[in-house]
C-alpha cells in the first residue's frame, strides 16, 4: 500500500513539473533553431534552397530577418501581439512554401472582425483558396451576380 501511494505521489510531482514548463518558450528556441539552419542553407545555396534566384533569396533571409528581430528576447509568444503572432505564423509558412516551391499551398491567416462584435477573429487558409475566393468574388461583380435580380433604370 505504501509503495502505491509513493508511486502516486511520485507521479503527480511529475506531471505538475511537466506542467510547469512553457511549451511556447520551446516553440521560440525551436523556430530559432530552425532559422539559423535555414539560413546556412539558404546563403550556400544547398537544397532545397539551391534554385532560388538572387532576388528570392534577398526576400527570403529579409523575412526571416524580420521574424527572427520580433522574437528577439521574447521568452514566450505571449509576448507578442495577436499581429505579430500572425506574422510570425505567415512568414514561417511562407518560408516552408518557398522550400517547397507550393506557393499555393502555404497557410495564410488573417484576422478579420466578427460582425456586430468588437472581437476578432483569426482566419486561416491556404494561398490559393484566398486567390480562388477573390477571383470568384471579382467575377461575380462583373458579372452582376450580387443583384441579378435588380433592374437598371
Amino acid at each position: 500500500m505504501k509503495i502505491g501511494v509513493f508511486v502516486l505521489s511520485l507521479l503527480l510531482m511529475s506531471t505538475a513539473a511537466m506542467a510547469s514548463v512553457d511549451r511556447s518558450v520551446l516553440l521560440i528556441d525551436d523556430i530559432k533553431t530552425e532559422q539559423a539552419k535555414i539560413r546556412v542553407d539558404v546563403e550556400s545555396r544547398k537544397a532545397p534552397y539551391d534554385d532560388l534566384s538572387a532576388s528570392e533569396r534577398s526576400e527570403l533571409l529579409a523575412k526571416q530577418s524580420r521574424m527572427l528581430n520580433m522574437l528577439d528576447g521574447k521568452q514566450s509568444t505571449d509576448e507578442l501581439n495577436e499581429q505579430q503572432k500572425t506574422e510570425v505564423f505567415n512568414t514561417l509558412e511562407w518560408i516552408e512554401s518557398v522550400a517547397n516551391n507550393s506557393a499555393d499551398e502555404r497557410i495564410v491567416c488573417e484576422r478579420r472582425a466578427i460582425l456586430g462584435s468588437t472581437r476578432k477573429e483569426r482566419i486561416c487558409k491556404t494561398a490559393g483558396q484566398w486567390r480562388e475566393e477573390r477571383e470568384a468574388a471579382r467575377n461575380m461583380m462583373d458579372a452582376g451576380g450580387i443583384c441579378s435580380d435588380c433592374k437598371n433604370n
